[in-house]
């Protein structure tokens, strides 16, 4: 017993040692060697998997070369990975705290997973870190000061300006020699980098100009150490020669320096135990002409200092990959569109609990929410978000999902009937209490489908005794509502009787027109209207014209369409789209016979319904216009039953704008792209992308899709599902041949705008789009 405390206190001392006093990088060429184990939490198994076998397996195999060798350091990454370990293993558990504390086992990577950073909002990759580290330093007293995710699937710009404002110092991947979209790398490179890669050791600067060091190039997590990496060795031609490396990086920078992934890759585990054997004989002697450290993944990022740090390359844009991201971007739905919901629902809920609190309603639900952000959370790791994960892992998942979206839709619940207390809700009819989440004030629909004592027409009355437009239709209600920003607003629905709608509204601008059909396919079947725009639309469903009404201009080219994108990646399926299947036309679009319907036809809004079926599918579009400002918008809802093979759906818009560059939003910045090429084609954005020139522009708004592409200077098209064919390196992956079958909603719109994107609110226009006003029925009054 006395002998094995011992040997734990060399252990600890050996660790402490080894980060005791930092090498002066300028002078001492060092690398950084950072034992890992990637584990996925699900991929080609599921959660039961992964606990039962990979975590204890983790657990033990480093629980037992932390015995044997003192210099080895492992690091862990995943905060959700440790609760699981928690909760099932808790004999382990303390075991794996002792040894954090030791210095021995390092929780790396700051945040609860290694998540996608692609389709997560903002907020979420905050919450990522924010969540991760709050967990670390509570339960294993420290956590990291870098952020990592070998394994992701491309890398937004707006990312380093994120984890810089989250306090995150350093950022690793080795994902970038899968083949980076980035112009730069490559033999010609000041650092001979692989073509798409920056740089080994350097900079990534935010859209913000704020920035993080950053690791892209340390090789393969699941890599063995075969050689010597202090010393130059040539004996097998594939080995990194990295005192050559490190050299060659110091000469570019002033800085000496690089970083090393080893390993084991995907089921967790340790690093093979030769390699730790021969990387503890390496740290022991160290009497090459390379300092090698066995490290923390979080050592190097701070060692560099910030003297060092204003002599390394720097990059600023993004960093996707060119097949990899592709499909990943589109692939599971609903995945993707619940993900969406979740960070919606819980923005509403949040802000409305702050409102309970502040007027004395209920105390603010931070354990519920909190929960439910942590499910949320887990969804958005890497292979479970990018949907490329197995259908069963998906039961899982979405079960997760429904989950946090019912807690959060509770909590919104309780917070606004505590805050409608505090409200008027004297009513002649009943009361709706409709909630703008935006931190906007907005004039925009809210539909309904509480039951209201008519069964016919009924007028709906604001908050200051005027009527508003309003409709009464299948059971809904439909009125235009005015409300401030982060705020709520009381709408009295009355009785309008048998006699026709009451005055005090302004005559209605909508329009709505269903012709009978005929054989001329270019007759228009139906044309809708409000004070924007006049949309005309084919007997085959496409829509044949949309004029903008305040410029004049006709905003489309050619009509728009749904066409279907045959797909058939060479490799990874889920993952990858490949540019030979874009070069090619699509091999048909979603087409007629149509059947037409007008759904809705009052001073509030007018719907068109377009039933079709193409190729085992079937389609309704309802083409909406409202009144108001939400009328500056067109709204596209889809409810799409799909089985479709090897094909992309593609909502296509041919536009009368020209440009080379689009505009994509991510959130926290924007970012430019070009028309498609080889490395750059299907792209990723956040609710919006925007194509203008010297005339105005059209912008695409989305609810849930994060995939696009742009195959010439005039049309952007927003991808809409994704369900991959299957050639021969994809056949391990059959199950993916038929992902996303099944019923899918979602809206997509289009907004003009005279100017450039910021001339008419787009941001604002998307989260419209995105994050609708919420009615409730108040209960106190109602009917009084």
């Amino acid at each position: 017993m006395i002998r094995r405390t011992i040997i734990a206190a060399l252990f600890a001392c050996a660790a402490i040692a080894q980060a005791a006093d930092p090498p002066d990088l300028t002078k001492q060429p060092t690398l950084y060697v950072v034992g890992y184990a990637h584990l996925d939490t699900q991929w080609r198994w599921e959660y039961p998997q992964t606990i039962n076998e990979f975590l204890p397996r983790t657990m033990h195999d480093n629980f037992a070369l932390f015995e044997k060798y003192p210099h080895y350091i492992f690091n862990f990454s995943g905060a959700n990975r440790y609760r699981m370990m928690r909760e099932y293993y808790p004999a382990d558990y303390a075991k794996l705290q002792e040894w954090v504390r030791k210095g021995r086992w390092f929780p790396a990577g700051s945040s609860m997973e290694e998540s996608d950073v692609n389709s997560p909002s903002a907020e979420s990759i905050i919450r990522q870190v924010l969540y991760g580290s709050a967990f670390f330093r509570r339960e294993l007293g420290r956590t990291s000061a870098e952020y990592m995710l070998p394994d992701c699937f491309g890398f937004p710009a707006s990312l380093p300006g994120i984890l810089h404002h989250m306090g995150i110092v350093g950022f690793s991947t080795q994902k970038l020699t899968w083949g980076s979209s980035a112009p730069v790398g490559g033999l010609d490179s000041p650092e001979k980098t692989p073509v798409g890669t920056p740089f080994n050791v350097g900079v990534w600067e935010g859209p913000d100009g704020s920035s993080v060091l950053a690791a892209f190039n340390p090789g393969s997590y699941s890599a063995d150490i075969r050689y010597d990496l202090s010393r130059s060795d040539t004996t097998p031609p594939k080995n990194v020669d990295w005192p050559k490396r490190v050299q060659r990086n110091g000469a570019a920078s002033g800085v000496f320096t690089d970083y090393h992934y080893y390993g084991t890759g995907d089921v967790g585990g340790a690093p093979r135990e030769p390699s730790v054997q021969l990387v503890e004989s390496i740290v022991s002697k160290n009497d090459g002409p390379l300092h090698v450290i066995s490290s923390t993944a979080e050592q190097m990022f701070l060692d560099i200092k910030p003297s060092q740090r204003a002599g390394l390359p720097r990059y600023k844009g993004e960093l996707e990959l060119t097949n990899h991201s592709a499909g990943s971007l589109t692939s599971e739905a609903y995945q993707k569109r619940w993900n969406h919901k979740n960070e919606m629902l819980a923005d509403a809920a949040e802000r409305a609990s702050v409102a309970a609190e502040w007027l004395g309603g209920r105390a603010y639900p931070r354990k519920r929410l909190n929960d439910a952000w942590t499910l949320v959370m887990g969804g958005q790791f890497h292979d479970i978000a990018a949907g490329t994960a197995t259908p069963k892992a998906y039961e899982y998942s979405w079960n997760d999902d429904v989950i946090a979206m019912n807690q959060f839709a509770s909590v919104l619940t309780s917070a606004t009937e505590a805050v409608a207390s505090h409200l008027d809700t004297r009513a002649k009819g009943t009361a709706i209490v409709v909630y703008n989440p935006l931190s906007v004030a907005r004039e925009d629909v809210v539909e309904t489908s509480t039951d209201v004592p008519y069964d016919h027409d009924v007028r709906v009355v604001g908050p200051d005794d005027k009527a508003v437009p309003s409709q009464h239709e299948s059971g809904k209600v439909i009125f235009v509502a005015k409300v401030p920003a982060a705020g709520w607003a009381v709408y009295d629905v009355r009785d309008a009787g048998v006699a026709s709608r009451e005055s005090g509204v302004e005559e209605s601008t909508l329009k709505i027109q269903l012709r009978p059909p005929t054989p001329d396919a270019r007759h228009p079947r139906a044309t809708i209207e409000n004070a924007r725009y006049r949309i005309t639309i084919y007997p085959n469903g496409d829509i044949a014209s949309i004029v903008d009404k305040k410029t004049t201009r006709e905003l489309l080219d050619a009509p728009a369409r749904l066409d279907l994108q045959t797909e058939a990646p060479h490799d990874w399926p889920a993952w990858n789209m490949d540019w030979a299947d874009q070069q090619k036309e699509p091999r048909g679009s979603v087409s007629g016979p149509a059947t037409f319907r007008v759904v809705e036809n009052g001073p509030a809004r007018v719907a068109v319904e377009v039933t079709r079926e193409t190729e085992g599918s079937r389609f309704v579009q309802t083409i909406r216009l409202a009144a108001g400002d939400g009328g500056n918008r067109i709204e596209i809802d889809n409810a799409i039953d799909w089985k479709t093979e090897a094909a992309a759906l593609k909502a296509t818009f041919p536009l009368t704008v020209h440009n080379r560059l689009a505009t994509y939003n991510w959130e926290v910045g924007t970012i430019e792209r070009p028309t498609n090429d080889e490395k750059k084609f299907e792209v990723a954005s956040h609710q919006w992308f925007d194509l203008s020139d010297a005339k105005g522009g059209v912008t695409v708004l989305t609810d849930s899709k994060y995939g696009s592409d742009k195959p010439d200077d005039h049309t952007l098209r927003l991808t809409l599902l994704y369900t991959p064919g299957l050639s021969a390196n994809g056949r391990a992956y059959s199950d993916q041949a038929s992902q996303d079958w099944g019923h899918h909603e979602f809206v997509y719109g289009l907004a003009a705008h005279a100017g450039d994107w910021r001339s008419e609110g787009t941001d604002w226009q998307a989260m419209r789009l995105s994050q609708p006003l919420i009615a409730f029925v108040s209960p106190k009054h109602a009917g009084n």
